[in-house]
C-alpha cells in the first residue's frame, strides 16, 4: 500500500509540473497613448484667445505685436488738374452723296457706242452712250414728211376758203391736221434724242452696268453717277441734345475702317421732327470738298465717326474718370490727406459738369491743389490708411513727393526702427 501511494503522488507531481502557467490579459497600447496625449493637452489649454498654457503673450509675440490694426491699402493718386474741357456727341454714320443717281435707258435698242468708263469725271450733258436709232430716224423722217404735207394742205384750203369754195369746216380740219403733224414730229424727235444717253449733272461715273453691243430695253440701268462735292454724314442725336446743336456748327469727321480720312464738316440741316420710336433727331453734316474724292478722301459708303462739340469750358477743375466712385445717383472721390504716421483718404462728395472720353469736370467738392485716388479704391473706407504706389503697383520711394509734402517713410510693423538699426 505504501508503494502504491508513492507512485500516485509522483504522477500528480509530474502532472502538475507540466500544467501551463496562467497569464494576465494584455491591454492594447494605442488607445492608452491617445488618451494620455488628450489629457496632457487639456491640462495646458487656457482661456479662449490664449495659447497653450493660458499665456496670451505667445499670441502677441507670434503676430509681431501689431494687434488688430490693418495694413495700409496700396493706392495710386493723381492731382486735380485745371484745364479746358468740351462736351461732345459722338455718333457713327455712313458717308452718302446727296447727288447720286442711276442713269437708265429711255429707249429700246442695242448699244452701239460707250464713251465713258468707271472712275471718269463727266460734265453735265456729256454723251455717255448711244443706242441704235435707225428705226427712230425713219419715224422722224415720216413725221417731217407728214408735217410738210399738212402745211401744203392748209395753204391750199385757205386759198379756196378765201374764194368761197372751201367751207369753214374744211379750213378747221386742215388746221387741226397741221397741229397733229407738228406734235408727231416733236414726239419723233424726242425718240431720236432718247437714244443718246446724257449725264444729268457733273460728277464721277462710279459704275458701268452694260457693255457695248448689249441690247437694252426702256428703263434698263446703265450707269451710276455721283457728285463727290455733295458728300454728307447723317447722324442721329438724342432729343435732349437738340437745343445744343445749331445749323452751321462744325463737326469733326474721322474715318474708322479707312485710316487717314478726316475732316471738319458743317451742320447743314436739322430735321424738324423727332423720331418717336428712337427719340432721336436726324442731323445732316456736309463734308468739305477738300476731304472728299479718291485721293485719300472720303468716299460714299465709308464708315465714319462724327463728333459734335456742344459746349466748352475753360479753366475747369478736371479729374480722371477712374477716380469716380458712384453710389446710385451720388458721386464720391477719395481725397488724399496727411496722417500722423502715414497718409489717409477722405471720402468726398462731388458735383460733376462736362466730360470727355477720359476726364470729367468737378463743379464743387474739390480744390486745385488736392490729389485723388485713381486706382485701388475698391473696398476703400473713409479715413483708411494708404500707401502710395506707382502705375506698376510698386511703392513710391518718397511718398512725400506724391503727397505734396514731407512724409515719414513707411516702416514695417515687425521691422527694426532706425535707431535700432544704427545700434546693431
Amino acid at each position: 500500500m505504501t508503494t502504491s501511494f508513492s507512485l500516485f503522488s509522483v504522477r500528480r507531481t509530474v502532472a502538475a509540473s507540466h500544467r501551463p502557467r496562467c497569464r494576465r490579459p494584455a491591454w492594447p497600447l494605442g488607445p492608452l497613448v491617445g488618451l494620455s496625449l488628450f489629457f496632457a493637452a487639456c491640462g495646458q489649454m487656457g482661456p479662449p484667445g490664449a495659447g497653450f498654457g493660458g499665456d496670451k503673450s505667445d499670441t502677441s509675440s507670434s503676430t509681431g505685436g501689431t494687434g488688430d490694426s490693418e495694413p495700409p491699402t496700396p493706392v495710386a493718386v493723381a492731382a486735380v488738374e485745371v484745364g479746358d474741357i468740351a462736351a461732345s456727341i459722338v455718333s457713327a454714320s455712313t458717308i452718302e452723296a446727296e447727288r447720286s443717281v442711276t442713269v437708265h435707258a429711255e429707249a429700246t435698242g442695242r448699244i452701239i457706242k460707250l464713251n465713258v468708263e468707271e472712275g471718269e469725271n463727266v460734265k453735265k450733258g456729256q454723251l455717255l452712250a448711244r443706242l441704235r436709232y435707225d428705226s427712230q430716224s425713219s419715224q422722224l423722217a415720216r413725221a417731217d414728211e407728214g408735217l410738210d404735207k399738212a402745211r401744203t394742205d392748209l395753204a391750199r384750203v385757205q386759198a379756196l376758203h378765201r374764194r368761197g369754195v372751201a367751207s369753214d369746216q374744211d379750213l378747221a380740219e386742215a388746221q387741226d391736221a397741221l397741229r397733229i403733224a407738228k406734235r408727231d414730229r416733236v414726239d419723233r424727235r424726242r425718240d431720236v434724242g432718247n437714244t443718246r444717253v446724257l449725264a444729268p449733272f457733273a460728277g464721277t461715273l462710279t459704275e458701268r452696268v452694260v457693255a457695248e453691243g448689249a441690247f437694252v430695253s426702256n428703263g434698263a440701268q446703265l450707269f451710276s453717277l455721283v457728285d463727290f462735292d455733295t458728300l454728307v454724314a447723317r447722324v442721329y442725336v438724342p432729343e435732349k441734345e437738340l437745343d445744343r446743336i445749331r445749323v452751321g456748327q462744325p463737326a469733326r469727321v474721322v474715318g474708322k475702317a479707312a485710316k487717314g480720312r478726316r475732316g471738319t464738316g458743317t451742320v447743314t440741316r436739322i430735321a424738324p421732327i423727332v423720331d418717336a420710336a428712337t427719340g432721336t433727331v436726324k442731323v445732316t453734316v456736309a463734308l468739305p470738298v477738300a476731304a472728299t474724292g479718291t485721293e485719300r478722301g472720303f468716299l460714299p459708303g465709308m464708315y465714319a465717326e462724327v463728333t459734335l462739340t456742344t459746349e466748352r469750358r475753360e479753366g475747369a477743375l478736371l479729374v480722371s474718370k477712374t477716380a469716380l466712385v458712384r453710389d446710385e445717383e451720388r458721386v464720391h472721390v477719395f481725397v488724399l490727406e496727411s496722417g500722423e504716421e502715414e497718409p489717409t483718404v477722405k471720402r468726398t462728395l462731388v458735383e460733376l459738369g462736362l466730360e470727355d472720353d477720359d476726364r470729367v469736370q468737378v463743379v464743387s467738392g474739390l480744390a486745385a491743389d488736392q490729389q485723388v485716388v485713381v486706382a485701388g479704391h475698391d473696398g476703400l473706407q473713409d479715413g483708411a490708411s494708404v500707401v502710395l504706389v506707382d502705375s506698376d503697383g510698386k511703392p513710391l520711394a518718397d511718398a512725400g513727393e506724391a503727397n505734396g509734402e514731407a512724409a515719414q517713410p513707411t516702416v514695417a510693423a515687425d521691422g527694426p526702427q532706425s535707431g535700432d538699426a544704427e545700434g546693431t
